[in-house]
């Protein structure tokens, strides 16, 4: 049964989760905040579980100093009277065919009892894999496939991992490193959750050392490219019916303004352009080939066809 630190509505059946948060650090092009908002949306996602009380008011200030409304609670009225309750957003989405979506907020404080709750959630869902989905910037050239870096709780992962274009983290391991939300639970669950298979994925949002006339550093704010290049790995390795051609028509449009936005600075400044021309030089990935799956009567076929060809005669022998 759940503790007093997780509701749960509905037990739908469940295989996958995709996890993001907002207002976390490590959001770079919207990645965690926009992805899970997104997929909650174009799935018509319905909330079935959500973290207490209990433990929002335990893992969250109030307000910070000097920052205004930033890390209150969400609160809303309606002509005057309230019309739900404060609440920091911790929700458990049902996607559909076995998917499950989280939308967070980083905690602040007791980490442990987060993912205690997490971790629980993933118990009473019956969940068998869990992706945490989290952004960075750097200056990714546009045009290109995204960085997808990854981390994960399961040595016995790596092999299944491999198929799917990553790049592999050693974040921590030169110095001391504090880690993304997404890190941090990948982390608890190798030491102390070791039945759970969990990894991160972090994808490296275009961002580049410039300003527009307007103070905007130049860059791409909600990465949707970022978006698709994570989920086109997703779907396979879930298995998963999601259409991402829209995802893919907003991330070349976006892609496509920023490269002419660096062409214009390239034109103009020299530094600029060397800076650009040594960011594209210097950019490594590991490209994604979408696997292909052959129907099982086919490779069978196929399989019978390579087994019984008659051997080749041998040529005759040369000096």
């Amino acid at each position: 049964m759940p503790s007093d630190l997780l509701i749960v509505h509905e037990k739908p059946a469940a295989q996958y989760l995709i996890a993001g948060w907002r207002r976390q650090w490590s959001d770079g092009g919207d990645i965690s905040s926009g992805l899970s908002r997104y997929l909650i949306a174009r799935l018509s996602a319905k909330k079935i579980a959500e973290m207490s009380p209990t433990l929002s008011n335990m893992c969250y200030p109030f307000q910070v100093a000097g920052t205004h409304d930033a890390f209150r609670p969400r609160a809303a009225f309606q002509d005057g009277l309230p019309s739900r309750p404060m609440a920091w957003e911790n929700g458990f989405y049902d996607g559909g065919n076995g998917l499950i979506i989280f939308r967070g907020e980083e905690p602040w404080f007791r980490m442990d009892l987060y993912g205690q709750a997490f971790f629980e959630a993933l118990s009473e869902l019956g969940i068998q894999q869990t992706v945490t989905v989290e952004g960075y910037n750097g200056p990714a050239p546009p045009e290109l496939e995204r960085r997808i870096s990854c981390v994960y709780s399961k040595a016995g992962m790596k092999e299944n991992l491999d198929r799917f274009g990553l790049q592999y983290s050693s974040y921590g391991s030169r110095g001391r490193q504090g880690p993304t939300i997404g890190m941090a639970l990948v982390s608890m669950a190798h030491f102390e959750h070791p039945e759970v298979e969990m990894f991160r994925l972090g994808g490296m949002a275009p961002m580049f050392p410039f300003s527009t006339s307007d103070s905007q550093q130049v860059g791409i704010a909600t990465d949707h490219r970022a978006f698709y290049d994570i989920m086109r790995r997703l779907k396979p390795m879930f298995n998963l019916s999601i259409d991402l051609s829209e995802l893919q028509t907003m991330g070349e449009k976006e892609s496509n303004r920023l490269r002419e936005t660096l062409e214009k600075i390239g034109d103009s400044n020299a530094a600029a352009k060397s800076l650009i021309d040594r960011a594209r030089s210097d950019f490594s990935y590991t490209p994604f080939v979408e696997p292909v799956e052959l129907d099982p009567e086919l490779d069978r076929t196929l399989q019978d066809i390579l087994e019984n060809m008659p051997e080749t005669p041998e040529g005759p022998e040369r000096d």
